[in-house]
């Protein structure tokens, strides 16, 4: 491909190599990425989001594994047409106030990761409403939407003047995984990055990706992604102490395209024989039109029995063509 004097729309012209001159195009799945060293290099590419999930304590391995996925784009990224784009809460999440850190954490990059690697050292981390802590939480919400999910634990000897407890937490965490499937361990961060590659590797022998295709300009359409959300507040307990109540849960339906949706109307129904959706506060009540990047909610009834996961189908009208969608949301 030749070179070109002006960088390709969606790559940042201030950017130096491959990892940091990466950019996603709305709702494509190729993209051109930049090899800046005065002129530019451009090939197509599947970008896959990368979350690295972990306690405090694992900065060290955190930047361990970033580097692993650089250099595998560095190493493969050209000849296998795929670019890993890793998300990390601290450098990632956008601060925002109206839910919970988690509730934002997991809107703006859990639930849109492609990849899940989640790391422990001698830490669990702090609880959160829905789990024993955040990376806990993370790790439970992308299994249950299907995404690939690694875990390691560190095998290192536990730091002088740690937490015991927090320790104790890690290991019993770890107890409620192993029924799920192979959990990792890696004795430095070195061997950590190595482990993190060869998991890469079997990701996508698995996903299968395939060439890119250059997608043509799509016609403008409406495109509805709904989520869950939840309000906090604190409340004394009887010994004094403070303790948080899940209020205002509900269920927000949002227009990330391009064209407005009319009548917007959703269902919930169950994910699994034995379990059953929330209930719909006005099950008859029909959102106004949802212009581009406005979103509208519904307040949810939870209670006991039911399921923390499960399917919204969604319904609206562009002009005089009706279009239905399913998604899985979890709770």
């Amino acid at each position: 491909m030749a070179p070109s004097l002006r960088p390709p729309t969606g790559v940042a012209a201030d950017c130096i190599g491959l990892p940091s001159g990466l950019r996603r195009h709305g709702g494509g799945p190729a993209i051109p990425v930049a090899n800046l060293y005065g002129l530019f290099m451009t090939f197509d590419a599947h970008v896959l989001k990368v979350l690295i999930a972990s306690p405090g304590d694992t900065k060290e391995e955190r930047e361990a594994v970033e580097r692993a996925l650089h250099g595998w784009n560095a190493d493969r990224a050209e000849r296998e047409q795929v670019v890993l784009l890793p998300r990390r809460w601290e450098t990632s999440a956008v601060p925002r106030l109206g839910a919970s850190g988690q509730g934002i954490i997991n809107e703006q990059l859990v639930d849109d990761a492609d990849i899940v690697l989640a790391l422990f050292d001698s830490r669990l981390g702090m609880a959160t409403e829905a789990a024993v802590s955040g990376t806990a939480e993370e790790i439970q919400r992308s299994h249950a939407a299907g995404k690939p999910v690694h875990v390691w634990f560190s095998e290192e000897p536990i730091p002088r003047g740690a937490d015991l407890d927090q320790a104790k937490a890690v290991e019993d965490f770890k107890k409620t995984l192993l029924p799920l499937g192979l959990l990792g361990a890696y004795a430095s961060p070195d061997d950590l990055a190595y482990k993190v590659r060869q998991a890469i590797e079997s990701d996508l022998d698995r996903l299968g990706l395939g060439a890119v295709v250059r997608r043509a300009p799509a016609e403008k359409h409406a495109v509805l992604r709904a989520r869950y959300e939840s309000d906090r507040e604190p409340k004394m307990d009887n010994r004094g102490r403070v303790a948080y109540k899940t209020t205002r849960e509900r269920l927000v339906v949002k227009n990330s395209g391009s064209a407005p949706a009319i009548r917007v109307r959703v269902e919930l129904k169950p994910l699994g024989e034995n379990s059953r959706p929330p209930a719909l506060f006005d099950r008859e009540q029909i959102a106004p039109t949802l212009i581009p990047d406005s979103e509208f909610s519904w307040p949810l009834l939870m209670s006991m029995g039911t399921g923390r996961v499960f399917e919204v189908n969604i319904t609206w009208s562009e002009g005089d063509v009706e279009y239905s969608e399913s998604q899985h949301v979890a709770a």
